[in-house]
């Protein structure tokens, strides 16, 4: 049974009496260490009304505990092998075993989201065994989150650029890192480089240190959401065609359960 697939939660979300929103915001993360992170840490310090309105879905939890050297080969496997598919499965597996819990058939503005990069996701020359091409995968998901009224927050090339927001605007070579009808993906430590340059570097493994989750405030959020909104050349579309992010969209539905609390 699909269901069978998640692990046991201690998240219990509440849906406040009050004259506040009871909407909950559950999120299915690509990224096994930084994004899941970065909401699971900072956006709840950040925005500590929401802490029981966000949910970050990760089936991966008790492995992700465990240092890689501990972990089976198996579990590695799984750390690394995230897919846009497999994330939908996992949003699909969780409302199944939580439907009742959370009520969604009786809540219908909560929200469901897919955090994913295009990285090499829009790919159409990789195909796999079965003659499926990445893009071709890609698409048939986001045709299934429209359906199933999911929504999805795409980083091009990757969630680093989403992190780098928050502290500076883009720049040129920022740009020819984009992934692009042109120019396809390529594997590189820039974002991570400029992150270090700034003084807010990843550990090694990806992870964010510790001693910059204060850095990620509040003030430093509004600002990727406005540089973020600045970056898209098409307002509304799918998923950024060239160097953007589409997360600002999911952090602006935090913020506005956050500044619900604020005026009440």
């Amino acid at each position: 049974m699909a269901a069978d697939r998640i692990s046991s939660f201690t998240f219990s979300p509440v849906r406040p009496k009050r004259r506040t929103s009871d909407k909950l915001i559950f999120i299915s993360c690509e990224g096994s260490v930084t994004e899941w992170e970065y909401f699971e840490k900072i956006v709840n310090l950040a925005f500590e009304n929401v802490s029981s309105k966000v949910k970050v879905i990760n089936i991966l939890e008790d492995v992700l505990k465990k240092k890689s050297k501990q972990r089976t080969s198996e579990e590695n496997r799984l750390v690394t092998s995230a897919s846009p598919n497999n994330l939908l499965i996992k949003m699909d597996d969780y409302k199944l075993k939580f439907s009742e819990e959370y009520d969604f058939d009786h809540n219908p503005d909560d929200e469901f989201w897919l955090v994913m990069d295009v990285d090499e996701n829009t790919n159409a020359s990789l195909v796999d065994a079965e003659g499926k091409s990445n893009l071709d995968k890609w698409n048939t998901v986001l045709e299934k989150c429209r359906e199933k009224n999911y929504n999805y927050a795409v980083s091009n090339p990757f969630f680093e650029l989403w992190l780098l927001l928050h502290f500076d605007d883009i720049n040129a070579e920022d740009r020819k890192y984009a992934v692009t009808s042109l120019h396809p993906y390529e594997p590189t430590g820039h974002f991570r480089e400029r992150l270090a340059d700034l003084n807010v570097p990843l550990k090694k493994d990806k992870h964010i240190n510790e001693r910059h989750y204060q850095n990620y405030s509040k003030e430093a959020i509004v600002n990727a959401i406005h540089r973020a909104e600045n970056l898209e050349s098409k307002p509304e579309s799918d998923y950024p065609d060239d160097l953007g992010t589409t997360v600002y969209r999911l952090l602006k539905s935090i913020k506005e359960i956050d500044d619900q609390y604020e005026v009440n």
